[in-house]
This record gives structure tokens, C-alpha cells and sequence, in this order.
């Protein structure tokens, strides 16, 4: 028998998330029809108050009547998918910069860069939220997790697709990417020997009520309202007694999901040889409310302009090594014995895990471990490094460095 991978799961809580739906202008659905439209409420209103906005939902001119909760729902919900937001006591709708970029997308009817730029937001969302008020829980609040970077990441890992008996006992239960590892680890445990799935309990007593519609709605924007993920219910995998639902990555947008987590636009399958789980950067802190939506809604990068970047690697100590450029791939933050801090675009750091060793061009003594990764912003990415094993013959990594390091 396999073992279980350990330690287990403790956090007893789920992710919560916003309790509407996903503005996909590109569904017939009714209910993604009404998200589209309410989201256009909002751009009507750009630079506008906020106030007029809920009084003209509760006016005979909006299509459907909201009252102010139900508006505050649905700014929280846009709010979560970086397109728009309102800082708080300052009554004044604000578009962010992707935000524009989105709804451009859908007015050209494009649907690669609508979900190019929808993925690249969700993976930015930290489980904690804005930094106002309350979290919606202790665990929320001293969560470093990405849910959406880590969900995809995770199917990434896990043949593309998750059940909902791993979401509801596994995946929502993780709040930090220390164990996200695990977490992966774990669903291929029990679909190798799916009556362990037992071994993980419900973080809740009540499967209905507030644990499943948190859970839906996890779904549902994970996959931009069925746009991105396909939902089917044709086996009971784990039994009778548990949910048929299974979603997967539709294979027409699966060079999008790579490229969004920080693989090449045209590649496949993961060229690292890290885990999707193991490059997960954590969320980045913030001072403030204004600093937050600058991150969320900063501005995608086009698709058509994504450069392909690409890692180089030698063979160190049996260890495959990535070789990072100085001005080209990283910049130094810090530096000090025994370690270092560097940051660099996420299109290209993303590809290095924690764990990984790595060799900087402006120090070929020594290779470094990646001990902590963690956002600097919307694109960059920042590690901590601590000096590893010395490096004994330079020679292969001068050839890939070039003249310059010769």
C-alpha cells in the first residue's frame, strides 16, 4: 500500500469567496448574461458615485431591481476579478486599467484575450481579500495562498481536472502554498485508492448551505462561468455517496493556462522540472486599499506580446540547475552572506520552484536554493535564496552566459 503523504491537513475551514457569478459575455446562460450586464452598470458609472449607481438599481430604469446589499455583493464580487472597485467611504466607481482591457476584449468579440486577461486576474486574487475590514476568517486573514493559481495548478498537476469530493476535502482546505505540495500529493493518493478519500475529512459539518455555494462559486469563477472549465457528472469515481461533479480544463484553452501560470504561450506540458504546486508564489502584503486594486488591476500584458523566455539549465551535482541573466532574467533586491533576494518577471521566474537551485550570472562560485517565493506586483516576482553547494567547473555555464562571462 502507498503511504499517505504527510503531515495532513489541519486548517478546519473552506475557502469563501464572493457570492455571485462571473461576467462571461461570451455565454448564452441567463445568469451570465445578468453578471455581464450588471458589470456594465458599473463601467456606465466609471468616475461617477457610487451612491447614483445603487440608486438607479433601485429605479423603474434598471432592468431588474437590486437593492444597496445586493449592489455591495456584486462590487465585491467585480472587486475580486480585478475590474473594478470602490475605495472605501470615498463613493467614487473606479475601472482598473485590466479592467478596460477586458471589456474591450468582449466588445472585439475576442474571446483568446477575454480569457487571457480573466485567467491572469483570478491568479492574481489573494484568499486574505482587500485589506479592509474583517477577513472572513482567522484562516483567510494569515493566508499567503493564490486559490486560483494554486486550483489551476493543481489540475495542472493532476491530469487537468478536479473532482468535487477533492475540492470539498482536499483543495479548499489549503491556505498557505506550503501545502499545496501536499494537497496535490494527496488527490493522486486517493484516485490511486479512492475509499482513502475518507482520510480527509469535511472541514464542515453540513455539506449544504454556505460550504457548497462557497465551493460553487469557487468553481464558477475559476472557470469565468463554464467558459474555461467544462463541468460533467459521468462517473461515480469515489462511490455512490459522493458527488459525480468532475471539472476539467477545456483543451482549446490549455496553452492559455500555461502561459498565464508562467509557461511559454505555446507550450503544453510543464518544461520545469518542478510541480505546477512547487512554483507557486505567495501573495504579496499591502499597505493599504489603493496599493491592493493598483496590483489587481494593473494591466495585462497583450498575449501577442508575450515574449517567450526561455530558462536555460546545466546539470550540477546530478541537480538540474536553471542559469539566471543579471539584467535579463532577475535584478538584485538584496544581497548578503549566505543569502540573497532577487525579483524578475513572473513570465519567467514562475518557472522556477521553491526548493530549486538555481546559478546567478554575477556569482558563478556558488549555486543558490530557492527558499521563499512571493509576488513583488502583478508581474514581477521576488525570491529568497540562501548560497548552496560552491560550484566546481564553470566552464558549462559560461557557455550558456556568453562572451561576457567567458
Amino acid at each position: 500500500m502507498i503511504p499517505m503523504p504527510n503531515p495532513p491537513l489541519q486548517t478546519p475551514d473552506f475557502w469563501r469567496v464572493n457570492s455571485y457569478g462571473y461576467p462571461n459575455y461570451f455565454s448564452t446562460g441567463a445568469k451570465a448574461q445578468e453578471a455581464w450586464a450588471t458589470l456594465l452598470s458599473f463601467y456606465d458609472y466609471a468616475g461617477r458615485s457610487y451612491g447614483e449607481l445603487k440608486g438607479y438599481w433601485r429605479s423603474p430604469d434598471a432592468p431588474r431591481v437590486l437593492d444597496n446589499h445586493a449592489v455591495e455583493s456584486w462590487k465585491a464580487t467585480f472587486e475580486e476579478f480585478g475590474l473594478v472597485y470602490v475605495i472605501s467611504r470615498s463613493d467614487q466607481v473606479s475601472i482598473t486599467p485590466a479592467g478596460e482591457q477586458f471589456r474591450v476584449a468582449a466588445e472585439q468579440e475576442n474571446q483568446d484575450q477575454f480569457v487571457w486577461i480573466g485567467l491572469n486576474l483570478l491568479f492574481r486574487y489573494p484568499l486574505q481579500g482587500p485589506p479592509r475590514g474583517r477577513p472572513k476568517s482567522p484562516a483567510h486573514g494569515q493566508s499567503n495562498l493564490l486559490p486560483y493559481r494554486f486550483l489551476y495548478s493543481a489540475m495542472r498537476d493532476c491530469e487537468d481536472y478536479f473532482w468535487w469530493t477533492e475540492l470539498e476535502r482536499i483543495f479548499c482546505r489549503v491556505f498557505s502554498t506550503s501545502e499545496a505540495r501536499y494537497a496535490v500529493d494527496a488527490v493522486k493518493q486517493i484516485r490511486h485508492d479512492v475509499y482513502r478519500y475518507t482520510s480527509f475529512e469535511l472541514p464542515t459539518i453540513k455539506k449544504e448551505g454556505a460550504f457548497y455555494n462557497s465551493l460553487n462559486q469557487v468553481a464558477n469563477h475559476a472557470g469565468m462561468n463554464h467558459l474555461v472549465l467544462d463541468q460533467d457528472d459521468a462517473s461515480e469515481h469515489y462511490g455512490a455517496s459522493e458527488s459525480r461533479r468532475r471539472h476539467s480544463i477545456q483543451r482549446r484553452f490549455l496553452s492559455l493556462v500555461s502561459a498565464a501560470l508562467g509557461d511559454e504561450p505555446s507550450a503544453v506540458e510543464c518544461r520545469a522540472s518542478a510541480l505546477y504546486v512547487d512554483r507557486l508564489p505567495q501573495a504579496p502584503n499591502f499597505a493599504g486599499e489603493q496599493e491592493y486594486f493598483d496590483y489587481m488591476g494593473a494591466p495585462v500584458v497583450a498575449l501577442a506580446d508575450l515574449r517567450s523566455n526561455t530558462l536555460q539549465t546545466v546539470t550540477v551535482a546530478g541537480d538540474t540547475v536553471f542559469v539566471l541573466r543579471a539584467g535579463e532574467h532577475f535584478t538584485s533586491v538584496s544581497s548578503g552572506h549566505p543569502g540573497r533576494i532577487v525579483e524578475g518577471n513572473t513570465s519567467v521566474l514562475c518557472r522556477v520552484g521553491r526548493s530549486h537551485r538555481i546559478i546567478l550570472s554575477d556569482d558563478l562560485s556558488w549555486t543558490y536554493l530557492v527558499i521563499e517565493k512571493v509576488l513583488g506586483g502583478p508581474d514581477s516576482v521576488r525570491l529568497s535564496l540562501r548560497r548552496a553547494r560552491p560550484i566546481s567547473n564553470v566552464l558549462p555555464i559560461q557557455e550558456i552566459l556568453g562572451d561576457d562571462h567567458a
